[in-house]
């Protein structure tokens, strides 16, 4: 049997400054555009980054 892990939030943060003010340009043939208010790079590269669950224990 498997444990799945409790998942939590996610945040997108820019690939060049880590910024997380990225905010959603257009889907293209290429797909997904954002853009970080930031430092104003545009691109389809973001990171995402899971925020921890609060009281959920590690391992």
């Amino acid at each position: 049997m498997r444990h799945r892990r409790k998942r939590g939030k996610t945040v997108l943060r820019c690939p060049n400054c880590g910024s997380d003010r990225i905010v959603y340009v257009a889907a293209l043939i290429t797909g997904q555009k954002y853009q970080c208010q930031a430092c104003d790079y545009v691109g389809s590269f973001v990171v995402e980054e899971d925020l921890p669950v609060p009281g959920a224990a590690d391992g």
